[in-house]
């Protein structure tokens, strides 16, 4: 006489269909099936259509740990031929808009669709990164400046002075802000990151840092002063000649080369007379290469600094006293930031250098 099965689970006569199963009631149909139990029996204790039960056991071998097998789904409506010309017109034309590639293909595909058809290929639209405009000239000059040094050793570059100005303006410096929300509350104020369209309060400064016997050195961070007799009160090469005579007999040494990059203040007769005078080498600069300043970097650490140590900033109004606030937050943070991060990027020259090779002259992430 066969031995009576043993139930696998209550009996109902109210079956549910058209529901996809779960990797445990699957785990339960093939397990049943490998004990002897018939697919009747199997659907009638476990409530599911036999259909149901055949189909999952002749599926079965086909799944990864009872996981629904991905659906075939609609059809695509493109093939191969079609995926080369989008390809080809976005190699060609990389800033197109997704309503500008629909109309040089004549096509009619939805942005998603689009997006699908570049995804083999790695293709996605990501926002432009913003950088100086450079000619062909400007990088061929970038080329080969960074060519000539592109072997040289961090003692080499550790003669260097680096320097720079930067206009400070309150509230700058911010980085993207995340919030945790739902999809309804977007527009909510608290979910919201928020900014100024008017032009707020800013300091003009200049430092500069450089190595003395492997140590990091720093200037002060001066403020300059506007020059009222320039055109549109601003900053000038008198301005500038004003920083050099207070801070460059202070900190150049002799060994020392002084970097400046190309600005008119810079360029100016009056200056450069001025280095030959005080015997202050200067090194060439090729134009429009602030990745190869490595005191950029510091600029943004500095006003993120100011932002964290100093948020009773932003409700100080825009008269003189915020001014004198904000010049004193500054110094503040240029005193706190760490040898090491001066050491950090000044010490990244080889990689920048190499960078600019690389890209034959054109931009790069620094």
């Amino acid at each position: 006489m066969a031995t009576p099965r043993r139930p696998l689970g209550p009996v109902s006569g109210n079956s549910i269909r058209k529901k996809e199963l779960t990797p445990y009631k699957r785990g339960q149909i093939v397990g049943a099936a490998q004990l002897g139990a018939s697919n009747v029996e199997i659907a009638v204790t476990l409530n599911t259509p036999e259909s149901t039960v055949r189909s999952t056991l002749r599926a079965d071998i086909q799944r990864l740990n009872g996981e629904s097998i991905r659906r075939s789904g609609r059809p695509k409506t493109w093939n191969d031929y079609y995926v080369r010309r989008l390809v080809r017109l976005v190699r060609a034309q990389p800033k197109l808009t997704y309503t500008q590639v629909r109309k040089e293909l004549g096509w009619t595909y939805s942005d998603s669709t689009l997006k699908r058809m570049l995804e083999p290929s790695g293709i996605r639209n990501w926002r432009a990164k913003r950088r100086p405009h450079l000619t062909e000239i400007h990088a061929q000059k970038r080329y080969d400046w960074c060519k000539a040094r592109l072997n040289w050793t961090l003692a080499e570059w550790r003669q260097y002075m680096w320097s720079d100005e930067c206009s400070a303006e309150r509230g700058k410096g911010k980085t993207g802000e995340w919030c945790f929300r739902t999809a309804a509350e977007k527009w909510e104020p608290r979910m919201v990151q928020t900014y100024s369209k008017s032009r707020d309060i800013s300091v003009m400064v200049w430092a500069c840092f450089w190595f003395i016997e492997g140590q990091i050195r720093r200037s002060e961070l001066y403020l300059l002063d506007r020059d009222f007799e320039a055109k549109k009160h601003g900053y000038s090469a008198r301005s500038y000649l004003q920083v050099l005579d207070d801070q460059m007999p202070r900190c150049w040494e002799p060994g020392l080369i002084f970097m400046q990059d190309n600005a008119p203040i810079h360029m100016a007769r009056a200056v450069q007379d001025w280095f030959i005078e005080m015997g202050i080498p200067l090194t060439d600069w090729p134009p429009f290469s602030p990745d190869l300043n490595p005191i950029e970097h510091i600029w943004h650490h500095l006003k993120k600094l100011v932002l964290n140590t100093h948020p009773e900033l932003e409700g100080m109004g825009k008269g003189e006293e915020a001014i004198q606030a904000l010049e004193q937050a500054l110094i503040e943070a240029w005193n706190a930031l760490p040898d090491s991060l001066f050491e950090q990027v000044a010490d990244s020259m080889p990689y920048r250098v190499a960078a600019v090779v690389k890209a034959k002259g054109w931009h790069t992430k620094y």
